[in-house]
Formats: structure tokens, C-alpha cells, sequence
């Protein structure tokens, strides 16, 4: 409410966008109701996403609430044709984010914690602390609501925030300033790694094999991180990866390691580099219901919105598209993953699923998901395999019924 009462004061045309995830009932309601009032009055535009909370079944609903909401910032961001997304994080988050890194046995490059600019994300409060914001809406009468789960401990960071900040306050006055100055230090550790990449790598994309492991073994992965980051933007490092990398030395040329969902560390005699799996890749495509004017047509399979039919075909796949909460992805499926098959009372693991249904091991990891704005998964694509006549399974949560109209129909392309 601070940083949209600046925003207004500064006349910046901004679109507010408000994530309820109904976990507080009235609350919750009231928290939307607040803003919406507000943007009326200040007749700025406000766009309310409501997400169900029930449908998160990964465990960790921080994680799945934080996809769901950037997803809806990043679509809208598109839509508007907006320069930045904009969050009021602040320097306690700040504080909370650098101290779990540290925790959880992030490398140091990591404790810079976030950036006030990083990418098209700007967060314009993280200078100031929480403190320091509630002086100024009391002095301005800028209007807010508290979220009462924040003083819960039940999550990480609210143990930290309430439980670990009074005593550090207490016994250790100065502790904010000290912890910042570790993103200093993040930097100076990332200009001493970068001199080190430079000396053993043959170009931007190349890194000189044998100089590489002359280097000592403690810090090749701090070095090998960082000629990933430089030669693939937004990578995510699997934990598999970093867990073989004294196995680099053992590849022979043309062999290769997975780094990421999409990447591979590969070597190429005398050298490595990453290569990217465009193949993988074109399995991890959010769709938007306004491209459904026409069937889409993704690689083997099409898909398209059309009339509920009289009776359903085996080698078809067709849900009720006002069940499904768009803009939906198609991905490859993860461990983990998990859907309640069409008939079935209780959910069941993508991977138990592919067993149950015979589908060859080495096949396996080529089965796609279809996976609802919700987190939800609305159907399993089963790999093109011969033997199957099946296309795949749908989810009980999205099955066609009488009073179905339109469904969304998915077959093979040729």
C-alpha cells in the first residue's frame, strides 16, 4: 500500500494486480476489498487473481503460490505492454532471504540476496525497513491491512522474522548492517571467480578442460557455476549436477551431464561448453486461451477448443475447458508430480501412473503434462509410443460431463 500510495503520488500509470489465495476467508476478502476500493478511488486500474490454494500438491505452498502469482504478473506485464513489475519487498526481506541462503548452504554468490533491478523486476522499497515504511503510512494515513499469518511461524521465514530478529536486535545491535555487507562480499567473491574463468576458459563459451581441473577440486564448482550463469541466462542448476561434478573429468569427448531441465555440460576434446536441448525445451510452453482462435499445433500434438461431442474417441483427449484455469502449460513431467486419474478417488504419482500403464522406462521421460493456471495437473500425454493406443490420461477434476459445452481437445498431429 506504501509503494501504490508513492506510485499514485508520482502519477505512474501502473495496473495493480491483487493474488487472493482464499487461505483467510473473510480476511483474505477484505484484504482484495481494500485494495479495489482504493485503486477505484484513485482510479487506478486493479485486475483481483483468485487462486485455490486446495489445488497446491507439491507440499510447499510458499513455492506454488509464488509461480502462481509471478505467472500472473509476467502474463499481465504482456498483456498491458508494462515496462517493469514492480514489488514492495523491503530490507527486512532483504535480511530474511540472505539468512536462509546461508541456512539452507547457498554459495556465497548467493548472499547478495535480491537485486533492487533484476531483469524486468523492480523492487523500489528494499532499501527501507519494514520499520521505516509503517512510520510512513501512519504519517501519510496511507491505508493497510496486517496478514495475521505473518505472525505465524509456521514457514521459515516467518521463524525468522519473529523469533530470531528480536534477540539478534537485542544481542547483537548493528547485526542489519553486518549481514548486508555480505552482498558486498558476494561481489567481491564473483569478481574473483570471474578473473579465475577468464584464465581457464578459451572463449565466452568454451572452458579449457585441462586447465579446468588443474584448478583445485574446492573451488572448480564455484567456477563451473559461474561459466553456466555467464552462457545460460536463468539457468536453474539441478542439484544432481553439482552433486557429479568430480565426474567432469571422466567425460570423453561427445559425452555429456545434465546441468539443468534444459542444459548439458558437454565436452568437445579438448574443451567444454553447454549446450541446450532445444527438444526438451519446446515441452515447456505456456498457452494463452486468446491462442485457441485455431487449433495450435505443438510438435506432435494439436490442440484445440471445440463443441462438447455426442460420444468421446479412444485415441482423443478431451476435457471440459470450463474446468481448466488458463494460460496452461505443457511441460515435461517432474518428479514428484502428481494428478488424480479419470476415475480414480485419490491422486496418484505421474511416475506410478506411466508404470501402471506400461510405458517402457526409456520412454518414460518423454510423457508431457498439461499443467492448469492452478498448479493443477489436467492431463498426462503419454510419449509417442507405437504400441499404446491411448494418447493418455485426463485428470477426474476436468472429465466432460451432460452439462459440458465446450472441451479442450488434444490428438496427435498426424
Amino acid at each position: 500500500m506504501a509503494m501504490l500510495y508513492l506510485l499514485h503520488r508520482l502519477d505512474i500509470e501502473t495496473v495493480v494486480v491483487h493474488c487472493n489465495y482464499q487461505l483467510r476467508g473473510e480476511a483474505s476478502d477484505k484484504d482484495q476489498k481494500l485494495v479495489e476500493d482504493i485503486c477505484m478511488h484513485w482510479s487506478v486500474e486493479c485486475i483481483s487473481v483468485r487462486l485455490d490454494s486446495s489445488e497446491e500438491q507439491t507440499g510447499n505452498f510458499q513455492d506454488w503460490a509464488r509461480k502462481r502469482r509471478y505467472q500472473a504478473y509476467a502474463d499481465i506485464k504482456e498483456e498491458y505492454f508494462a515496462d517493469l513489475i514492480l514489488t514492495a519487498h523491503h530490507q527486512d526481506d532483504q535480511l530474511e532471504t540472505i539468512l536462509q541462503k546461508i541456512l539452507r548452504g547457498s554459495g556465497m554468490d548467493a548472499w547478495k540476496g535480491m537485486e533492487v533491478l533484476d531483469g524486468d523486476l523492480f523492487r523500489p522499497l528494499l532499501k527501507l525497513s519494514k520499520s521505516e515504511i509503517m512510520k510512513f503510512v501512519q504519517q501519510f494515513n496511507v491505508p493497510y491491512r496486517i496478514d495475521r499469518t505473518n505472525e505465524e511461524s509456521t514457514y521459515a521465514r516467518n521463524f525468522i522474522r519473529n523469533h530470531w530478529f528480536p534477540d539478534l536486535n537485542r544481542l547483537f545491535p548493528g547485526w542489519r548492517k553486518n549481514l548486508q555487507k555480505l552482498a558486498d562480499r558476494a561481489e567481491e567473491f564473483g569478481l574473483m571467480t570471474d578473473l579465475i574463468l577468464q584464465k581457464v576458459s578459451a572463449s565466452e563459451n568454451r572452458l579449457l578442460r585441462d586447465d579446468f581441473l588443474e584448478l583445485d577440486t574446492k573451488i572448480r564448482a564455484a567456477i563451473l557455476l559461474q561459466f553456466l550463469k555467464k552462457n545460460a541466462e536463468g539457468i536453474e542448476i539441478s542439484r544432481g549436477f553439482l552433486k557429479s561434478v568430480d565426474k567432469i573429468g571422466e567425460l570423453q569427448s561427445g559425452g555429456k551431464l545434465q546441468v539443468s531441465e534444459f542444459h548439458y555440460l558437454y565436452r568437445d576434446r579438448d574443451f567444454f561448453k553447454v549446450i541446450e536441448d532445444s527438444h526438451l525445451k519446446e515441452f515447456n510452453q505456456v498457452i494463452k486461451k486468446s491462442q485457441f482462435e485455431e487449433s495450435l499445433t505443438i510438435s506432435d500434438w494439436k490442440l484445440s477448443i471445440v463443441p462438447a461431442p455426442e460420444s468421446f474417441s479412444k485415441g482423443i483427449l478431451q476435457l471440459d475447458e470450463e474446468k481448466i484455469e488458463f494460460p496452461i502449460t505443457l511441460r515435461r513431467w517432474k518428479d514428484g508430480d502428481s494428478f488424480q486419474p479419470l476415475g480414480l478417488d485419490g491422486t496418484q504419482l505421474v511416475s506410478d501412473h506411466l508404470t501402471n500403464r506400461k510405458i517402457p522406462s526409456t520412454k518414460k521421460k518423454q510423457a508431457l503434462v498439461l499443467e492448469s493456471f492452478d498448479g493443477s495437473i489436467s492431463a498426462l500425454i503419454f510419449p509417442n509410443y507405437s504400441k499404446s493406443s491411448e494418447l493418455g490420461t485426463i485428470s477426474e477434476k476436468v472429465r466432460c460431463t451432460p452439462s459440458t459445452k465446450r472441451t479442450l481437445k488434444i490428438t496427435k498431429a498426424n
